[in-house]
């Protein structure tokens, strides 16, 4: 599971990119950057009411079971029907919204346990066993260079 951060700088820098939204095109960055990371809401609930958990046994390695099913397919399918009926107002305002929020769950679905099919099933999936170290360093990888990516694009650059 990447941060908020890793998932504002990847997954927005991605919309934008694929969309061509031009550096100077404001209100869609802002757009992206929400979409990217408006997901990562639901984990504010779950902690708050599971924090006695918590204090026990601690976050790390527990965030997955904290987000709703929303950062799973039916997410991906509520995201797919709000960006299509955007589509016929701004179709670049479509696609950065469904683009940023894809790669959201992507991610998370990638570095991190899933349950793709929630709430119907609550089987768990894990495509990499990685342990919090080497999380830690692709979130920081991908901080890194997708915080490059975007100055260089703001810059007029990319």
């Amino acid at each position: 599971m990447s941060s908020v951060l890793a998932h504002a700088l990847s997954a927005s820098w991605v919309a934008v990119t694929f969309a061509q939204v031009a550096p100077s095109e404001t209100p869609y960055l802002l757009v992206a950057a929400a979409s990217a990371t408006a997901l990562d809401l639901d984990h504010t609930i779950f902690v708050i009411r599971d924090r006695a958990i918590y204090r026990r046994t601690g976050y790390q390695g527990h965030l997955h079971r904290a987000r709703s099913a929303f950062h799973e397919l039916l997410g991906l399918m509520l995201a797919g029907i709000i960006s299509g009926l955007v589509f016929f107002a701004d179709p670049k305002l479509a696609r950065v919204i469904f683009i940023a929020f894809a790669i959201h769950v992507v991610q998370d679905w990638m570095l991190g346990k899933a349950y793709p099919l929630a709430p119907t099933d609550s089987t768990e999936t894990q495509f990499f066993a990685l342990t919090f170290r080497q999380k830690v360093f692709v979130d920081l990888v991908g901080v890194t260079v997708f915080g490059i990516l975007w100055i260089i694009y703001l810059a007029g650059g990319g």
